[in-house]
């Protein structure tokens, strides 16, 4: 698990080979999950939910929808 400065910092550092922003939950799980597995193929990466592009936190409500979804 990492920490929240840890966190901080992949924000800073922006998009790259295995860090990925997502500023929402995608409504279709496929695409999560193609992010996963590229990640899973290569050297590994992180995935931030609720981090739009341009390095900002946003932050994510999860609907019970979105719950049963994933």
């Amino acid at each position: 698990m990492l920490s929240i400065n840890e966190i901080k910092s992949l924000i800073t550092s922006e998009e790259g080979y295995n860090v990925e922003f997502k500023k929402s939950i995608p409504s279709k799980v496929k695409e999560i999950t193609e992010e996963i597995c590229a990640f899973s193929n290569a050297a590994g990466g992180t995935i931030l939910l609720g981090v739009d592009d341009n390095n900002s936190i946003q932050g994510i409500l999860f609907s019970n929808a979105k719950r049963s979804a994933l």
